[in-house]
């Protein structure tokens, strides 16, 4: 086996690596326990019991909300006021700094008797924490994109009007909460015509007619009623095409693969013979005389012919088998008849195009995006829906970050005052989906961004709970400062199989899917999360300058763009080192390798050189009751040195630092500044100036799960890379340490080394 086509090691967990946690959360006071501070706490209480008192009347078993806020300093689980909950539970929370409560008139006037004398000090610490107490008001549940609309034209969103009721995690709670709010929509006359649409635990909507505005307001001030938005329309994103010179096509050898892409789309053209032969299924959903097929035939020749349609030179070219979702119909006027489909009606597809394929079609395209509607710090409900369905039916998708459709475009740098909307566009907030941006692969003099800078139509992130999105960037074009395409944007195909040229994040999409779905079909044992990882890890190994230049970058680049040649991906080089931990956490305990083989050949002038990265990828349980929180649970990994004290304890320090660093003390500011709950790490370091040598390297990997949660154990998988600039076989230097320690590695072995031995 060549210097340069050396396997990936997967490490294997040993269990004298599991340490169990020692200590905890120290209880904290955030001011004095006064008679003052009892009296508003109790005022506050007494105010829920007359704001709910209808409802109280009406049954003592109908539950009611409150809404805690703490303070910003107790943010953090640990100080969750659960004490002060014990008889009015939490139930969820939308921003970070609040907390909705379940009551009762009995649970309310029992807590007040605890305000009055607090039963233990974590009850009055509990006390201290809080900011203020509120029932929830109807003004509050009527979302902003509803409003607006209302105002330009309501008979659009009068028959898609969408109602989400508060969850309070009991069969016996949701029973009474739902029959409450169904008795009040036929009291107020409202139930001429509605549906219940749910999928899984967590998601369900009420979908309603209403004859105005009025009927808004009286819906919103039901009790149990959490949100009253709408129902969005989705059609194909604008198309934005140049035809160019067509060109010799397809003279290049390419490995046909047995894996099979989904596209969700506006269905591929039959027309076009380069694409026909590989599409194995079909399902229609739209009139044929709503069909416009140039969007999804564009995209699924970027999948599998945009690397030679576009001069890009890669090692190996797959082609890959399609099935074809007709569903998203034609948005262009010139084309011919136009239409939408709505959010409910998009959904129930994707969910029975899943049942069908997802046990054959692991990996899913939908680039599509609702114009103006960029995405908040709370999921959109299209996102946790899509996070839904990559959970129970096992698949990855694809999503595209939407496109800045309002002038002026970004500049880069970006221009000072150009707002917010740039930002990424629902469903881009999808936590389990991978978002890709973009960014320009062709410039010229008169182009509004350079070769490799984010396209001036990419939406920029972060996502809900300031996650880091898009997850990465390809090419999928630029623009002139007269906003003419021509020579800037990148080639596909049209219908008949012509070269054309397009831009949007709805090509670059397709671009990074392709580079994910040759990683999966390159591995012997294909895994979805560990070519995820792989993915991302080769985004910001291979984009790490572009990153380090700003700490903002990340928001537009994501983790940067992924290699071109998949082998560079799945495979070592003596000076080049990339292990896998794809191992389990369990909650309690934390996992400790102590005395890491860090190479000899990288330690120069008694100091540890090299350049180090890391990524980390796990599925934490997802609950969008929790706003912010949806997340549930945190893995964290420190890599660093350590050195034995005289006195027998162990001095360690981190020396490989997250994407973005964060100094404040408060969780607010490591969650938004620090990464803290994201699905997906980035570290890094390059040790230009070295670093003390010491007694040893040592990995740790942390656990830590939300406020009340208990998870018996979390999946990840940990790649870590260590580079050697000077050439040595730092390679055998490491994995024969990991023998000698004990680790039992595999190879993670692809089908490219497999030919190879052939």
């Amino acid at each position: 086996m060549s210097e340069n086509n050396l396997p990936i090691k997967l490490v294997l967990q040993k269990t004298t690596d599991i340490m169990k946690n020692t200590g905890g959360g120290e209880m904290k006071f955030f001011g004095d326990v006064t008679p003052q501070l009892k009296d508003e706490i109790i005022d506050k209480f007494e105010f829920l019991l007359s704001f709910y008192e209808d409802v109280f009347l009406e049954g003592e078993n109908i539950p009611a909300i409150g809404k805690i806020t703490v303070k910003p300093e107790a943010i953090a689980k640990s100080h969750k006021p659960s004490d002060l909950c014990r008889n009015c539970p939490i139930i969820g929370s939308e921003d970070l700094n609040e907390i909705y409560i379940k009551i009762s008139k009995k649970a309310v006037q029992e807590t007040i008797a605890l305000v009055k004398n607090p039963p233990s000090q974590k009850f009055k610490a509990n006390m201290t924490a809080i900011s203020d107490i509120q029932p929830i008001r109807p003004e509050e549940k009527i979302s902003s994109m509803l409003q607006s609309a209302a105002e330009e034209n309501f008979d659009s969103i009068k028959k898609e009007i969408k109602i989400k009721l508060f969850d309070f995690d009991d069969d016996f709670d949701n029973a009474q909460i739902w029959n409450y709010v169904r008795r009040k929509i036929r009291q107020f006359h409202l139930d001429n015509n509605y549906k219940i649409i749910s999928y899984g635990e967590h998601i369900k909507f009420l979908k309603m007619e209403v004859n105005s505005y009025e009927d808004i307001i009286t819906l919103a001030s039901i009790n149990g009623v959490k949100t009253v938005s709408f129902f969005q329309e989705y059609s194909l994103p604008r198309n934005d095409f140049s035809a160019i010179e067509l060109q010799t096509l397809l003279d290049s050898e390419y490995r046909d693969s047995d894996v099979t892409i989904g596209i969700i789309d506006g269905g591929i053209s039959d027309d076009n013979a380069f694409l026909k032969p590989f599409i194995m299924a079909r399902e229609e959903y739209v009139n044929k005389a709503y069909q416009n097929p140039k969007h999804a035939t564009f995209i699924a020749s970027t999948i599998q012919y945009g690397n030679m349609l576009n001069n890009i030179t890669v090692a190996t070219s797959y082609r890959f088998k399609f099935v074809d979702i007709v569903a998203i119909p034609n948005s262009d006027k010139d084309y011919g008849l136009t239409d939408s489909i709505s959010e409910d009606d998009l959904m129930e597809i994707i969910e029975e195009v899943m049942e069908k394929y997802s046990g054959s079609t692991k990996i899913w395209n939908m680039s599509l995006g609702i114009e103006n509607k960029p995405c908040d710090s709370t999921m959109s409900d299209l996102g946790v829906f899509l996070d839904y369905i990559q959970d129970k039916y096992h698949v990855q998708i694809f999503v595209s970050s939407g496109n800045i459709n309002v002038l002026p475009l970004r500049n880069w740098p970006p221009q000072n005052g150009i707002g917010e909307h740039d930002r990424l566009i629902s469903p881009a907030d999808s936590v389990r989906a991978v978002t890709v941006g973009s960014v320009a692969l062709f410039d010229s003099d008169s182009s509004i961004v350079k070769y490799n800078e984010p396209s001036p139509f990419s939406p920029r992130g972060p996502g809900a709970n300031y996650v880091v999105k898009p997850d990465i960037v390809d090419y999928g074009g630029n623009l002139s400062t007269s906003y003419i395409i021509k020579g800037l944007g990148v080639k596909g195909m049209d219908p008949y199989g012509n070269i054309i040229e397009g831009n949007g994040t709805s090509y670059s999409t397709p671009r990074s899917l392709q580079k994910y779905a040759s990683i999966y079909d390159e591995m012997v044992d294909p895994d979805l999360l560990l070519a995820k990882a792989m993915l991302i890890h080769s985004a910001r190994m291979k984009s790490r300058e572009r990153l380090d230049e700003r700490p903002d970058n990340i928001k537009y680049y994501g983790f940067g763009i992924p290699s071109e040649n998949i082998q560079d991906i799945l495979q070592c080089s003596e000076d080049n080192v990339t292990l896998v931990f794809k191992q389990k956490i369990t909650q309690g305990s934390h996992l400790e390798m102590y005395d890491f083989p860090y190479p000899k050949s990288l330690i120069k002038n008694n100091k540890y050189i090299g350049e180090i990265g890391m990524t980390l990828a796990y599925l934490p349980p997802l609950d969008p009751k929790y706003g912010q929180e949806y997340c549930r649970t945190n893995i964290d990994v420190s890599f660093g040195t350590y050195s034995y004290l005289q006195n027998g304890k162990i001095d360690y320090k981190g020396q490989v630092p997250l994407e973005a660093k964060w100094d404040e003390k408060f969780e607010a500011a490591r969650v938004e500044n620090g990464f803290k709950w994201s699905p997906i790490k980035s570290y890094y370091r390059k040790l230009r100036k070295g670093i003390k040598i010491g007694d040893g390297w040592k990995l740790r990997i942390d656990l830590t799960a939300r406020n009340g949660m208990y998870v018996p154990s979390q999946e990840f998988v940990l790649v870590i890379t260590i580079r050697d600039s000077n050439g040595n076989d730092i390679y055998s230097e490491i994995v024969n340490g990991l023998r000698e320690r004990g680790y039992i590695t595999n190879n993670i072995e692809t089908k490219y080394q497999v030919r190879q031995r052939q």
